[in-house]
């Protein structure tokens, strides 16, 4: 099965649209960043009411609430030799969407502490694109959990759908 790229944009898009809301209802400012900050791997810049700055990468997984498993990209493009946003990123924090179920807030020099060991760990899959292939490590989402400063459970807050 190929990656369905369209449908997996307007996903993201659903997710970064619903991600920007809680923040924002909890206190924060959200400003979405340049295509120049994205190609950095940076979604948004997001100010805690405390006023701490951070810069963000937002990820929305469909999939993990019925695996159980995060996908954490290794390699974004493989024919091209690029690097998964779990290498790249100069985002200070990745902030982890299970629509319906959570969001992990975890430091990106902590889950790239960690990648070594999951690399060892856990198995890696691929997905099919249109002329390349991106691939990734499952990843229990008790091994990310270990590493999130924050986790808000959505009880029922769906979002992304």
């Amino acid at each position: 099965m190929t990656y369905d790229f369209d449908r997996q944009l307007a996903e993201g898009e659903a997710g970064e649209a619903f991600l920007d809301e809680f923040f924002r209802r909890r206190g924060h400012t959200v400003r979405p960043a340049t295509r120049e900050e994205q190609r950095q791997g940076i979604d948004r810049f997001i100010i805690t009411p405390s006023g701490r700055k951070m810069k963000v990468e937002y990820k929305t997984d469909h999939i993990a609430a019925r695996t159980g498993n995060a996908f954490v990209e290794t390699v974004s493009v493989d024919t091209a030799g690029k690097m998964g946003w779990a290498l790249t990123s100069q985002a200070d924090y990745l902030v982890y969407f299970i629509p319906g179920q959570m969001i992990v807030v975890l430091p990106l020099r902590s889950l790239r502490w960690a990648l070594p060991g999951w690399m060892r760990e856990y198995p890696v899959r691929t997905a099919a694109n249109n002329g390349y292939t991106t691939h990734g490590l499952l990843v229990p989402l008790a091994a990310l959990l270990e590493y999130a400063v924050q986790t808000f459970h959505l009880n029922g807050e769906a979002g992304g759908e």
